[in-house]
């Protein structure tokens, strides 16, 4: 709108004068002595002359600066179509690297360092091109080309750290991350969190809080994640103070501001209950453990609330922790540090009342052995004393202090595979994944163990005296190697003469002495092993038996001894690990594989 108000405030001051020049009437006189001559014209004809002369002069000059500067333009015109040409090669060079295409990015890359010179983005291209070959020192050089420049001199630390990072030298990428942290006040982002966590790792505590004091002024990170990181900082610092003199006076206002900072933070609020304990301090030390309850419930925060006097009851304990338990009486750790605390003071029913539910809705390890130690306090029976530990094998996995799938008893401040800060959470492990073939079998599908069905193996650990005999109700079958070594007669001889010498008579005493009878005083005369073996198959089952029940103690022995000679096993072990009234997975002769398990309950 102004545009226009001064275009037409112009056309009408051209009009004005126009018109005023032309109401005035008058003559310009103009002579040139040494021409003899002069001109005479009218005062609007001279005007119009004077401006004519102006247009003249104005495109006269643009003519001969345009002929004078014709050889720059010219320059001028193919070095902007040559820098065009190297920012479009440029442009798909990056646009390669992004989607992987080696060749073509190559290509772009030598273009455009070709067309454009070393420009910042050109080696910026050149290192991401070597990176992409996997050629770490192209990639380097081309970093370290850019520490040359002001604009580019961040942009190489990074690149440095990065490559630094991919060949292991933490030192290396420590100096980057280090410079450009003290090259100006407000460091980049990346920057601050790599030196935070490389410290961190190393466990350089005291250096981490300062870097992390400077990622928050610089706004790289949030309040709460300040105040947390903090707050693990100042624990971990206080647990290298452990054990030493005077520990308590040092860790005491480092673990005071980390509970203020985190009042959630389970290691920091046990050890600082503790100290408070020392101190006699205890109702602080009640609050203080209150409070992280209301936010994590632990079991570390119970067993510090219940014992945070020495010399207490079980009826006082009992009677402190209804007061925890009635700060979050839904949880499942408020629910098992009661039970426990019930059973401390005896308290049997209210303690089943409270583990049953739980037991049925959802059974971990620590609900088994917790009923386990009821159903043993309560009735004192052994029997069901071992079904919940057998069910506890089977029971879903309690919670844990867990940081990259690694399963600590103990919380610790920095993961141990990673070396992150505050990784460990309080939950339950990942649990490995059955196999796909794997059986599952459940308590009722076990049949009952009976002694006559069980193998007998021999634990002695010799491969070439290994025997086995499954005993069965009618018959006794021999398992014996393929190359079967010299066995020890179970009847001890003398010497081989004695052997030969000695009568038939003699060797049945001597069975019946190694058994534990005496034999009859006229026995009979006994058949050879194979004959008697030979003997029995040809017999039907019935008649066996029949021969079997009729015959003499003392006959039975003798046959036996005369069989095959073998040695006892000094010890056997059974096939099933758990005792006969608990089922347990069944094992046969063959071998199993060790990922193999079985669902107990």
């Amino acid at each position: 709108m102004i545009k226009a108000l001064i275009f037409f405030a112009v056309l009408l001051a051209i009009a004005f004068g126009g018109a005023w020049l032309a109401d005035r009437p008058g003559e310009i006189i103009i002579n040139w002595p040494w021409l003899d001559m002069g001109f005479e014209v009218s005062l609007l004809m001279g005007f119009l002359l004077i401006v004519a002369a102006m247009g003249v002069a104005v495109v006269l000059w643009i003519v001969i600066k345009s002929i004078w500067n014709s050889p720059r333009s010219v320059t001028g015109f193919f070095s902007s179509r040559r820098r065009d040409k190297g920012y479009k090669a440029l442009s798909t060079g990056m646009i390669a690297v992004g989607v992987g295409d080696l060749a073509l990015a190559r290509k772009q890359a030598a273009k455009a360092r070709k067309l454009i010179g070393q420009e910042p983005m050109t080696l910026m291209l050149e290192a991401q091109t070597a990176q992409l070959a996997g050629e770490p020192t192209k990639a380097r050089q081309s970093f370290e080309a850019m520490l040359d420049t002001d604009e580019t001199r961040a942009l190489g630390r990074r690149g440095l750290y990065i490559e630094a990072q991919r060949r292991g030298d933490m030192e290396e990428a420590l100096q980057m991350a280090k410079a450009a942290t003290d090259e100006s006040t407000k460091a980049p982002g990346w920057a601050g969190a790599a030196l935070f966590d490389m410290q961190t790792a190393g466990e350089d505590w005291q250096g981490a809080l300062v870097t992390l004091s400077q990622n928050y002024a610089n706004k790289h990170i949030e309040k709460a994640d300040f105040r947390r990181q903090r707050a693990v900082i100042l624990t971990a610092q206080a647990m290298e103070l452990e054990g030493e003199d005077n520990a308590d006076l040092s860790m005491r206002p480092l673990l005071s501001e980390a509970c203020k900072l985190a009042p959630g933070l389970v290691p920091a609020v046990t050890m600082q209950a503790r100290i408070l304990n020392d101190a006699r301090d205890y109702r602080k030390a009640s609050k203080l453990v209150e409070a992280a309850w209301r936010i994590e419930p632990h079991p570390d925060l119970a067993q510090a609330y219940v014992y945070i006097k020495d010399g207490d009851t079980a009826l006082d304990r009992l009677k402190r922790m209804r007061v925890l338990f009635g700060l979050m009486p839904d949880n499942v750790e408020s629910k098992l540090a009661m039970a426990r605390a019930f059973i401390d003071a005896r308290e049997w029913a209210e303690a089943r009342s409270l583990l049953e539910p739980m037991a049925e809705s959802h059974l971990t390890p620590r609900i088994c052995m917790l009923m386990a130690e009821l159903e043993e306090g309560e009735k004192n029976d052994f029997g069901l004393v071992r079904q919940w530990l057998a069910r506890a094998v089977g029971a879903h996995r309690d919670p844990a202090w867990t940081a990259d799938g690694q399963v600590s008893e103990v919380w610790q401040p920095i993961s141990p595979v990673t070396g992150k800060i505050d990784a460990y959470e309080w939950k339950v492990p990942v649990r490995e994944a059955a196999h796909a073939e794997q059986p599952v079998l459940d308590s009722s599908e076990l049949e009952p163990a009976s002694e006559e069905k069980m193998v007998l193996i021999p634990s002695d650990g010799s491969q070439e005296k290994e025997k086995a005999f499954a005993v069965s109700e009618d018959t006794v079958e021999e398992i014996t190697p393929e190359e079967p070594q010299q066995k020890e007669p179970v009847v001890e001889a003398e010497t081989e003469e004695k052997r030969e010498a000695a009568s038939e008579s003699d060797v049945v005493e001597a069975a019946a002495e190694e058994a534990g009878s005496t034999p009859p005083a006229e026995p009979e005369e006994p058949e050879t092993a194979k004959d008697t073996l030979s003997a029995e198959e040809e017999k039907p089952e019935a008649e066996t038996k029949d021969a079997k029940a009729e015959e003499p103690k003392a006959e039975r022995v003798e046959k036996s001894a005369e069989k095959v000679e073998i040695e006892k096993p000094k010890e056997v072990e059974f096939p099933m690990p758990f005792p006969p009234d608990d089922p347990g997975p069944k094992k046969d002769g063959t071998a199993h594989k060790p990922e193999k398990r079985f669902k107990l309950f």
